[in-house]
């Protein structure tokens, strides 16, 4: 089965999203990676619906889907993601959070307890400071270089750094469809995306001490996994959440770079697979 995108428009802006439903299974809900979309779920597609009831949304000002200004920090998607809920009418689901989703999954599940079943998030950020490549770092801490990346001639520079990211440098070994890889090529020389970006970054630095510090109330089932070989959010945050989160479990893949899911493959399926299972009410 392939994905099937359509757009829907949820509190004033226009969000892209996919569906596979099935009524008698366990509903799943997906978000984005950065500098990627809900595309980096192609590879899963399939199987995730010979199992589960999905619904995949790229969040405000992400992905293909609308969204600027104040939207763009964890806590106000995590708002987001429950109109997004309302809007399907989904009352619980599992959340799956990569990358820039980690902080709102988090935030999510700590705003709205009663509509999570469970999270899995990766390779992303939930506690300050997070251990960062260098120059993931510098984006987050300094306003100058977060400025310097929005203008020529350093912005087409940054440009083609996202979409080398999205496409080779986040993966140990897998790659890309062609369709994926132009979608993500469109998403990277987006001026208003591109800014976007480096405005959610840049919110890290007030939302994230505000979000560890809600870390040990969720009481959720939480499974981190993560690629071993990330070189941008290393492996060493994932152990900083498990440390802070009270009902949560681990799983390292080798050989696996930042988007692990698609680099682990049949073994992401079936570790997420069995954590559902175990977690259904």
């Amino acid at each position: 089965m392939t994905m099937t995108f359509s757009t829907t428009e949820i509190g004033g802006l226009t969000i892209r999203t996919a569906q596979s439903k099935s009524s008698d299974r366990p509903k799943v809900v997906l978000t984005n990676g950065l500098p990627q979309s809900i595309r980096c779920w192609e590879s899963h597609w399939e199987g995730l619906s010979e199992r589960f009831d999905l619904l995949a949304v790229d969040l405000p000002g992400f992905g293909m889907s609308e969204g600027s200004g104040a939207i763009m920090r964890p806590s106000a998607q995590a708002d987001f993601l429950a109109k997004v809920f309302d809007a399907f009418h989904i009352d619980q689901a599992f959340v799956v959070g990569p990358d820039v989703g980690v902080p709102v999954a988090l935030s999510f599940a700590a705003d709205y307890p009663n509509r999570v079943l469970g999270l899995n998030i990766f390779d992303g950020p939930g506690t300050w400071p997070p251990d960062f490549s260098d120059v993931l770092r510098l984006a987050v801490r300094s306003r100058l270089a977060r400025w310097m990346g929005t203008v020529p001639p350093m912005r087409k520079r940054f440009m083609d750094q996202n979409y080398e990211v999205a496409t080779k440098l986040g993966y140990h070994h897998y790659r890309p469809t062609p369709e994926a890889k132009a979608e993500y090529r469109q998403i990277a020389d987006d001026r208003v995306k591109h800014a976007n970006a480096f405005v959610f970054l840049g919110s890290y630095g007030k939302e994230l001490p505000k979000l560890e510090a809600k870390l040990p109330t969720i009481q959720k089932p939480v499974l981190i996994t993560w690629g071993a070989e990330d070189h941008f959010v290393f492996p060493s945050n994932a152990e900083k959440l498990h440390q802070k989160l009270p009902n949560s479990e681990v799983t390292i893949f080798e050989n696996a770079g930042h988007f692990s899911h698609e680099d682990a493959g049949k073994a992401w399926l079936d570790r997420f697979s069995v954590f559902v299972e175990g977690n259904l009410k």
